[in-house]
Order: C-alpha cells, then structure tokens, then sequence
C-alpha cells in the first residue's frame, strides 16, 4: 500500500543547536521536510526564498529576535503560515 501522503515542511528556528538537533530527532524527517536556521537573518532568507507550512521559531535570537521575525512574517512578507514560538525566558 503506497501513501500519498506529502510531508509537512517546518523551518525550526533556534540559535541553539543541540536543541535544534532534538527537535530534527524528535520530528523525525523520515515524517517532516526540515529546514534550520541558527540566527535571524538565516531565516528571513529562508522565508523569503522558501515555503513553509510551520515554523518553530525561538524568541531569543542573534542579529534579528523571534518578535521581529514573527512580525515580519506577518507584515512583509504578508505571511499567514501558523508560527510556533519558543523561549527560554522565565518571565514576560
């Protein structure tokens, strides 16, 4: 039985990258298509050059924060693909 199923492709945003690692094992890319980003400006070019279904994104970033990319995908790039935030912050 074959499937037709098309795999979801995620970018994950994280600057650190034994996190990032766990989430690729965890996601598995056998089920996902996996893109990564260690910084901002990574991921904006991605997300100018690339289409994604989800993106994982990190609050706490080198060059660019999460909190200007999210808000850059929304504004610029006129983007409504769902964004998963993640941070290590304790307190808003």
């Amino acid at each position: 039985m074959t499937s037709n199923h098309v795999p979801l492709r995620l970018l994950i945003v994280e600057d650190q990258v034994d996190l990032a690692e766990n989430m690729f094992e965890f996601l598995g890319e056998d089920r996902y298509i996996l893109d990564f980003a260690a910084d901002g400006l990574t991921a904006l070019h991605l997300l100018a050059t690339q289409s994604y279904d989800v993106i994982v994104l990190d609050l706490m970033l080198p060059g660019v924060s999460g909190y200007d990319i999210c808000q850059r995908i929304r504004q610029d790039l006129q983007s409504r693909t769902p964004v998963i935030l993640m941070t290590a912050l304790s307190a808003l």
